[in-house]
């Protein structure tokens, strides 16, 4: 019988949801009340109120391990989907597609959270693309519950600079630094097609190293064999009133070669470091190295 009920129960829970649930607990719980206060006993009012409650707590109880119940079930396959997204991108020799114009905006906060821009204009280089792999890392070992609050907003963006439908975004974690994000195309593009990406992201705590611990932090690029980036402008934007002083990983600091690094002051009198890249040539990795003061 136990078995047949906690049978019952979980289907019951699954169909009407925890809103679904909770309510129709306050409402045995009102019921509850009624009788009490019909019948005029306390005996009975306290017996009633004890039932009701034990209700709820089984109820809640249930609802909470369905929760986790489908929190694991969607993991599994937010997992599975990535790794047969990397099965079909890393099992072909021709790069995926060609970022001719990479344009990114990092917006540092106090506490270290962070929130992003990238503008990306790419072209596809094999003869249907349906998703494109972008990796992003962090500089410290980020516990999970920062992790699973990474949000992601992609879409697409049409010539004339208006933003289009949103696409659906898988995000994994190959490591507690490092992260990977597959957008999923509406419509493949086709070999020689250009399409245009307006990705946002937050990130909880990414720049605490810098911001909250005193350490330097690097934010670099790293153009590979599937995903190869051209030309890049990368701008970290710092809050008010902080110096900001930086350096170069993996290049020669110099105008003339056009792949250098500026620092100016916006209008809100934030410091804004920017990196600007012509070309990034494959396997090799650029960036900044930025620290405060």
């Amino acid at each position: 019988m136990l078995k047949s009920f906690v049978s019952w129960l979980d289907s019951y829970t699954s169909q009407r949801g925890a809103p679904g649930v909770i309510g129709d607990l306050v409402g045995v719980l009102s019921f509850a009340g009624l009788l009490g206060t019909l019948f005029g006993s306390q005996l009975v009012r306290a017996g009633a109120f004890l039932a009701a409650a034990l209700l709820v707590i089984v109820g809640i109880l249930f609802v909470l391990a369905g929760n986790r119940r489908l929190r694991r079930d969607y993991a599994v396959y937010r997992e599975l989907l990535a790794q047969y997204c990397d099965f079909i991108i890393d099992h072909r020799p021709e790069p995926l597609v060609l970022v001719n114009d990479w344009d990114q905006t990092v917006f540092v906060q106090r506490n270290g959270d962070v929130r992003e821009r990238l503008i990306i204009r790419a072209v596809a280089l094999r003869e249907e693309v349906h998703f494109i792999r972008f990796y992003a890392g962090s500089g410290w070992d980020q516990p999970e519950k920062y992790r699973d609050k990474v949000a992601i907003n992609a879409r697409s963006l049409k010539v004339n600079g208006k933003p289009g439908p949103h696409w659906n975004v898988t995000k994994s974690w190959l490591t507690s630094r490092q992260m990977a994000m597959i957008v999923h195309l509406h419509e493949p593009i086709r070999q020689g097609e250009e399409i245009r990406l307006d990705i946002e992201r937050f990130w909880p705590k990414k720049c605490k190293p810098i911001m909250c611990d005193g350490q330097a932090e690097d934010f670099y690029f790293h153009s590979g064999k599937v995903l190869q980036i051209d030309k890049v402008t990368h701008r970290v934007v710092f809050p008010d009133e902080f110096t900001v002083s930086y350096d170069a990983i993996g290049f020669r600091d110099d105008p003339a070669t056009g792949t250098f690094i500026t620092s100016d002051t916006d209008a809100d009198g934030r410091t804004v470091v920017t990196l600007h890249i012509d070309h990034v040539p494959v396997d090799a990795k650029y960036g900044l190295k930025l620290d405060l003061g």
